[in-house]
């Protein structure tokens, strides 16, 4: 293909290109750095993760096995707590190492696909500032290493594919079984990869692919059976069941909506225009794993776009050079019209400056404050009085006091009334009320119920509050 990078004779030169590329790197680091030290508190499936992590490290592998969230995110960041006191610090540092190593990654490969290191260095810088994967590196959450782990999938098995390296299908293989046992929705994904080596008659390729989930991943499966009597891929089939196949047709929609905006409106566009730049194996490859992605997504019924942006970095090589020609094709304009004589790299900056603009903002979301004053009660009782049973709204308070949570709205959910709210406080023996505005909202009785007491702590800010109220045990 025709180099049409707008740089002189379309390469950078191998020293000044890793210089770049540090500089990238450096750019993505500061930004993921600051999404971290501004997380007010941690995330609500992070709680799980974390405490995941905790029972790994203390060898209660039956307790953290038994959760509904699947194991390897939680085993890295135990690895993690073993050096790092603070395991919701671990937990952002794993997500950290693993946004910047999908960086790396993706570096290298596009300088073998697209054949031109400064495309390859274009990759890295979008995706150094892709909103959502900005945003998930400084989180608890799986996203991050899914997202990793996925990216070296497709990538590993696309080079064994295409250069018949059989050692990158076991890689591939193995990657896709870790990143099953880190988003078990991916599950799905071993058969468009497996109809693709059949389709070339490729037998051996096929078994070494599957080799590592006939053996981790069969190994998971039989303990969920053995520990629940049921064949399933993952404990959350039984929290997310599948929606019928009316509910699908409407499901469709929502989670291509949901895919486009996981991968950037501005640079699905640029996408668009650059699909048909790419070699056509791979694009055949990444376009038959996107349907797979949708059809089955659409059979669940809590489908967000954090289930889509695994395909952020797979999909940054259409996007990097529908960016190539999109400036070609504006610098000709700019030529044409004698009154605007733009150079190439003049209109590259301008694109570049577009994109900025428009994605790093949006990599920072809204603080939400009351799960930052949450976090503030938790940790005050971690000093007056850890271990308490916290009813509350959010698990918030009793993760930072290391305690048990109450769901005070879900026990609430049948009868919202002040009888009812005293046999949970004696049911459940709590020690300590959470009373938010969330709280005085849906249980209002409470509050002149609460009139009559003084809160052991209150933390007040943009808005919001959240009062610490303690109950006598029993009653």
């Amino acid at each position: 293909m025709k180099n049409e990078t707008p740089f002189a004779a379309g390469k950078t030169a191998q020293g000044t290109g890793y210089l770049v590329l540090a500089a990238i790197l450096i750019l993505g680091l500061a930004l993921r750095l600051t999404v971290l030290v501004m997380s007010p508190a941690i995330e609500l499936d992070g709680i799980g993760y974390a405490t995941m992590a905790d029972q790994f490290v203390q060898g209660l592998f039956g307790q953290a096995l038994g959760s509904v969230f699947p194991p390897i995110y939680p085993l890295v960041v135990a690895s993690f707590h073993l050096v790092v006191p603070d395991v919701e610090v671990a937990g952002r540092l794993v997500s950290l190492v693993f946004g910047m190593a999908t960086i790396c990654v993706s570096f290298l490969f596009a300088g073998r696909l697209l054949h031109d290191r400064t495309k390859a260095i274009i990759v890295a810088f979008l995706l150094s500032l892709q909103p959502h994967l900005v945003r998930y590196s400084g989180a608890v959450l799986s996203e991050s290493l899914a997202v990793f782990l996925f990216t070296v999938t497709v990538f590993a098995f696309f080079t064994g594919w295409q250069e018949e390296r059989r050692w990158c299908m076991v890689v591939s293989g193995l990657c896709l079984t870790l990143t099953y046992l880190t988003r078990p929705e991916y599950v799905v994904f071993y058969v468009p990869f497996v109809l693709v080596l059949l389709a070339k008659r490729r037998v051996t390729d096929s078994l070494l692919f599957l080799m590592p989930f006939l053996v981790l991943g069969f190994l998971y499966i039989s303990y969920l059976w053995w520990q629940t009597g049921i064949w399933m891929v993952s404990r959350k089939a039984t929290l997310s069941p599948f929606v019928p196949l009316r509910a699908f047709f409407g499901n469709a929609p929502l989670v291509s909506y949901e895919f486009f905006v996981a991968i950037f409106p501005l640079f699905f566009l640029f996408a668009l225009f650059g699909v048909r730049r790419v070699e056509k194996p791979y694009g055949n490859l990444v376009l038959l794993l996107v349907a797979f992605h949708v059809v089955s997504l659409s059979f669940v019924s809590h489908a967000t776009r954090r289930y889509s942006v695994e395909f952020i970095p797979v999909s940054m090589m259409f996007v990097v050079e529908g960016i190539v020609a999109v400036n070609a094709s504006l610098a000709g304009l700019f030529r044409k019209a004698k009154k605007y004589v733009l150079p190439r790299p003049a209109v590259m900056a301008a694109m570049v400056a577009i994109v900025v603009l428009s994605a790093v903002p949006q990599a920072f979301a809204p603080l939400r404050y009351e799960r930052a004053l949450h976090k503030k009660a938790g940790l005050f009782l971690l000093h007056y009085r850890p271990g308490s049973v916290v009813a509350s709204r959010l698990p918030l308070v009793a993760f930072y006091e290391k305690g048990t949570s109450v769901d005070l709205l879900s026990e609430m959910s049948d009868e919202k009334d002040l009888a009812h709210f005293k046999r949970v406080v004696t049911e459940k023996k709590v020690d300590y009320l959470i009373f938010d505005e969330e709280i005085e909202k849906e249980l209002p009785f409470l509050r002149a119920y609460l009139s009559r007491s003084v809160p052991t702590e209150e933390f007040r800010g943009a808005g919001s509050f959240v009062r610490v109220y303690r109950l006598e045990r029993g009653k």
